[in-house]
């Protein structure tokens, strides 16, 4: 997608032909929930999803908020095989082994130069949401009644649509789910 100046923080300009290479991935139920307490409301209960998460991220840079960084297990921080941003007001975080930024601007300037995967939360998936050209979506189907958390309402008619692949529940996978690609629609 190209960037518009307005978008950015006042002072940080860029050209109007840079080009942002953001992707959204993000696993949610049928009413958009994402989370639920802290943590994700099928946390080890959708194995191949997962997999599919670390497939698809693994050698990128994923992009994600303080509180999604805190729900990740300390022994699983920060993930492997991936570079990790996480974005925060707080300017004394500390992150081991993360790149830890105050400014979204920073992220949408690294993703000049290569793919960043937003890995999370609603407040990180909500700003940088309309620079965003693709969203990888796993559409749970279930409702989980008591989310807290919930993914940004898309405007279905700017994205188009296509199905990666689909898992019936199983052992290894509490419900069905089908993962998405969504490419925004450009308009000239």
């Amino acid at each position: 997608m190209f960037i518009k100046d307005s978008i950015f923080l006042e002072g940080d300009h860029m050209s109007l032909n840079e080009r942002v290479n953001l992707t959204e991935i993000v696993a949610m139920d049928k009413n958009r929930v994402i989370g639920r307490n802290g943590d994700l409301p099928w946390a080890g209960r959708l194995r191949s999803d997962m997999d599919h998460f670390k497939r698809t991220t693994e050698g990128h840079t994923v992009g994600l908020g303080r509180k999604t960084y805190d729900s990740i297990p300390e022994k699983f921080r920060p993930l492997l095989k991936r570079e990790n941003v996480v974005i925060t007001r707080d300017l004394e975080f500390k992150a081991p082994g993360c790149v830890v930024i105050h400014d979204p601007n920073v992220l949408i300037r690294m993703s000049i130069e290569k793919e960043i995967f937003i890995i999370g939360g609603a407040e990180i998936y909500k700003i940088f949401l309309p620079l965003t050209e693709r969203l990888i979506v796993t559409h749970v189907e279930t409702e989980i009644t008591d989310g807290d958390t919930f993914f940004p309402e898309l405007n279905r008619s700017e994205w188009r649509q296509k199905l990666l692949f689909r898992q019936e529940a199983d052992a290894k996978n509490a419900f069905s789910f089908s993962v998405l690609e969504y490419i925004r629609i450009i308009e000239m």
